[in-house]
């Protein structure tokens, strides 16, 4: 999805500017009437090996932003690639580098960028047999559609991962495939099924096969969530003390962290909720 530097209409196949290669127009006009403003800039052709060397060395946000004055080089660098394995990396820098400013601004065509080379990469990932890598890419897929409002693909997107991951054992993958899936039908209004789907993620976060509590916490945040919104309160009670649990257990994993903040600030905000229902387990000596 090309974007015009002057008026900020999106299309394929604009034309770009035949001394730099950087910026791009939907016609002639747009380009004329931006030259006033691109002359300043408008350098000629760096060689396509130091593109590659100067997009290596980016190692802070501000670094993988300013990556994006090297897209219209990106077929240059896919075509010098020599493996499928460096084809998918020239897409993964692309890629972060739209997503980080979709998820500062929420410029959607940043967005559909991002989607479309995730669908670009995501069947390099199965040549590569990284089947791992290729689900959990699929799940960040359906995440960047649902922000776009595509929740259909999105849907679709986290069926595959889902099946991505029975396939290949990886419980990681059906986890969070099934908190993609779990909480469209709870916006959708299928309460039923978006709760069992949530659950099935809880199950599946107890095994994944990397032995990470984050998997747990996010699941459990989730279907507690969940539960509340949909007044099943009196199966709230085991989920929490097991919340519990697996917070102490990231804690002596990662240490301090401000994922592990908000976590807390989360579990002191149930505490409180759960307070108007004085259930039987909220005592000191249960704490």
């Amino acid at each position: 999805m090309d974007v015009c530097a002057k008026c900020r209409k999106t299309g394929v196949g604009f034309k770009r500017c035949s001394v730099c290669k950087q910026n791009t127009y939907c016609g002639a006009a747009c380009q004329a009437a931006d030259w006033k403003s691109h002359k300043k800039k408008c350098t000629k052709l760096v060689p396509i090996g130091d593109v590659a060397a100067k997009i290596q060395t980016a190692r802070s946000a501000g670094d993988w932003k300013g990556m994006l004055k090297w897209e219209g080089r990106m077929e240059e660098l896919m075509a010098v690639a020599v493996s499928d394995r460096d084809y998918s990396l020239v897409l993964l820098w692309f890629k972060n580098a739209h997503l980080l400013v979709f998820q500062a601004n929420g410029q959607e065509h940043h967005g559909r960028s991002c989607a479309g080379l995730m669908e670009r990469r995501i069947p390099i990932l199965g040549k590569l047999q990284l089947f791992w890598d290729q689900g959990d890419e699929m799940c960040r897929l359906a995440d960047v559609l649902r922000s776009l409002d595509n929740n259909s693909e999105a849907g679709t997107w986290n069926q595959r991962a889902r099946d991505v991951g029975a396939e290949h054992g990886f419980f990681s993958l059906e986890c969070t495939a099934c908190m993609g899936l779990g909480k469209a039908a709870l916006a959708e209004g299928r309460n039923k099924e978006g709760l069992a789907l949530l659950q099935n993620a809880v199950v599946a976060a107890g095994l994944n096969e990397f032995d990470d509590p984050a998997y747990e916490l996010d699941a459990l945040t989730d279907l507690i969530t969940a539960l509340f919104t949909t007044g099943a309160t009196k199966e709230v009670e085991p989920l929490v003390l097991r919340f519990h649990k697996a917070l102490k257990a990231k804690k002596e994993t990662v240490g301090f962290c401000v994922a592990e903040l908000n976590r807390l600030l989360w579990c002191a905000r149930l505490h409180e909720v759960m307070c108007l229902y004085t259930p039987r387990w909220l005592t000191p000596n249960r704490i």
